[in-house]
């Protein structure tokens, strides 16, 4: 019995290298292509459903590392004398912004700037008429008379790039054609932590930018806030912050609120590169220029504000680099640049993460005219200070980095301070403090700026010689001395409530030879001396304090205290009875023990 035959297809044979794909089959690539096309076409569909719906595009992205409570408007509206619609710094906000002034609409052929940023951009610690936006205000108009211009100050006290982003969502409906942004001191300022946006590499962080551009986006992120609202009360995956600034040092006494944490460092830093593509992104949706300008600060003339120790120090290390901290200290002292170095040396090798450590090796550098090397070991000094309130080094470099990728023009304000200063270290001729520019520092990134409105060809040429004197004469004539004293005394005041006496006292001083008629100012002065243990400074200034306001209480108190340390014991107990009849109740018992302490030192 003969077996049946299976009807079978013959199979081809299997194709040979580098031969077509059989008839009817897709390569890999082809059905890759034809998909990017599908889904291109279905997302133009959905694109254009969206727009005939109303939809429309953010065109910008929403911050996802942090929130805020709410929003309170810097300007608010009012009528002039003349009818027209004014926008004013809002009366809440005058605390931390310069009162300005604006009208709503823009007049025909106004070119309308706004300057934004923290206090540097603020003025301070004077205000917007000696800040770089004061300087830009007077120099525009002598450059180029035909046009009329526009330069508003929305530089705020303590405010951060997260804050300035916010900010210009504001600003954007004020008919905005240029934003300055100088930011970037105030990023370590307040209490915030960070969700899982943290692990995202760059790339997807970066598509957010991107989707916010297109109406699918919008969409998107309207049905994640509706999610986000619905969901069940937990753990945030952002931190949602005051509507106005709330610092750490607000909530503390000086920088004990601050301690080493590398980790939300390196996510600061990545939020502060996203704020700055941000902030660009912002001023383009309305179709503004941005100008970058990168953060400066001093270092030779700026201790840190808070040094710890390196994690794991032995209780045996620890008295080791305590032992040649103090032999270069006193080398230092001694004017041994070359002992103080090598002991310095010791105690880096023993812990490289204290901050002040790296500060007096910077000093020792300088002393041996060994600049390049000083000024890495100041950088490292203001790197490792536990509370940053300088821009880090990486951060210039970030503000570059963005100028670069956005295609916008950048001002490089911390190449340019570090060119004018002596040996390319900058300090006290530089600063007032330890980021704020003096007068003079303000003119000279104003005239950068003005370069650069040139360069754009939105200014045809810069003001020729006499007429930039002319404008500094006018600017430098109408400073307020007297005001401008009293905000150099409040900035003591700040940094020796910081613990900063030594640099507390150089302002007092400061002040004092800017205004020396005034007591407030003179007392300062002496208390700065007083804590920093110079009892014969602080006789001078408390005397001359008494001189000019015979009944304060305060300064005949402390003068008594000075005195006694030196010895004076009859003239304190002469200033100790004068204060006690014109102190309130807690000074005059506290001065009442001290005439009795001084007394028993009399018998």
């Amino acid at each position: 019995m003969s077996r049946k035959r299976r009807n079978r297809r013959p199979q081809p044979p299997p194709p040979s290298p580098g031969a077509p794909p059989a008839a009817g089959r897709l390569s890999l690539g082809k059905r890759l292509g034809f998909g990017v096309i599908t889904a291109g076409l279905v997302f133009a569909a959905l694109e254009l459903g969206l727009a005939l719906l109303g939809v429309k595009p953010i065109t910008y992205a929403r911050d996802p590392y942090v929130g805020f409570s709410a929003r309170l408007p810097l300007f608010v509206e009012e009528r002039g004398p003349d009818g027209r619609a004014m926008m004013v710094t809002a009366a809440n906000k005058l605390r931390l912004f310069n009162e300005q002034r604006f009208p709503k609409r823009k007049a025909p052929g106004t070119f309308r700037i706004f300057a934004v940023g923290g206090s540097t951009t603020y003025g301070r610690p004077y205000d917007d008429r000696t800040s770089f936006a004061g300087w830009l205000r007077e120099f525009l108009p002598a450059a180029a008379p035909e046009r009329k211009w526009e330069v508003i100050n929305a530089g705020g006290i303590s405010y951060a790039s997260y804050r300035v982003a916010l900010l210009m969502e504001e600003l954007i409906r004020y008919q905005p054609d240029l934003f300055i942004v100088y930011s970037g001191h105030n990023e370590f300022l307040e209490e915030r932590t960070y969700g899982n946006i943290r692990d995202l590499p760059d790339s997807l962080q970066g598509l957010g930018l991107l989707a916010a551009k297109t109406r699918t986006g919008a969409l998107m992120q309207a049905a994640m806030s509706r999610w986000n609202v619905r969901r069940a009360a937990g753990e945030p995956t952002v931190s949602t912050l005051e509507a106005e600034v709330v610092t750490r040092l607000d909530q503390t006494v000086g920088p004990k609120a601050f301690h080493r944490d590398d980790t939300q460092r390196e996510q600061i830093l990545r939020h502060y590169r996203f704020n700055l593509a941000r902030i660009c992104e912002i001023a383009r949706s309305v179709g503004a220029d941005v100008i970058l300008v990168t953060p400066a600060s001093s270092l030779r003339s700026m201790t840190p504000f808070k040094s710890d120790h390196r994690h794991g120090l032995s209780p045996e290390e620890l008295a080791r680099w305590q032992a040649a901290l103090s032999a270069g200290t006193r080398a230092l002292t001694n004017q041994l640049a070359g002992e103080a170095l090598t002991a310095l040396d010791r105690a880096v090798a023993i812990d490289d993460r204290h901050a002040y450590t790296h500060f007096l090796r910077g000093q020792a550098l300088e002393a041996l005219a060994r600049f390049p090397e000083a000024k890495t070991a100041y950088e490292r000094a203001r790197d490792e200070d536990v509370c940053p309130l300088r821009a880090l080094s990486p951060m210039p470099a970030i503000v570059r980095e963005v100028a670069a990728e956005r295609h916008v023009p950048l001002v490089d304000f911390a190449a340019l301070q570090d060119g004018r200063a002596p040996h390319g270290i900058p300090g006290s001729e530089l600063f007032l403090d330890h980021v704020h520019p003096t007068v003079e520092s303000h003119r000279a990134l104003a005239f950068e700026l003005a370069g650069i409105l040139a360069q754009t060809g939105r200014l045809k040429a810069l003001p020729d010689a006499a007429t930039f004197d002319q404008v500094a004469h006018r600017i430098i004539a109408g400073i307020d001395t007297h005001r401008n004293a009293l905000a150099l005394a409040n900035l003591s005041k700040v940094l020796g409530w910081a613990g900063k006496h030594q640099d507390a006292y150089r302002l007092a001083a400061q002040a004092v030879g800017m205004d020396p008629e005034q007591a407030a100012i003179q007392y300062q002065a002496g208390l700065c001396a007083q804590l920093l243990g110079r009892p014969e400074q602080a006789v001078a200034h408390y005397g001359r304090a008494v001189e000019l306001d015979p009944a304060s209480a305060l300064a005949h108190g402390n003068l008594g205290v000075a005195l006694e340390d030196l010895g004076r014991l009859e003239e304190a107990a002469g200033h100790f009875e004068i204060a006690i009849r014109h102190g309130d109740t807690v000074a005059a018992e506290r001065n009442r023990r001290n005439l009795e302490r001084v007394r028993q030192k009399l018998r």
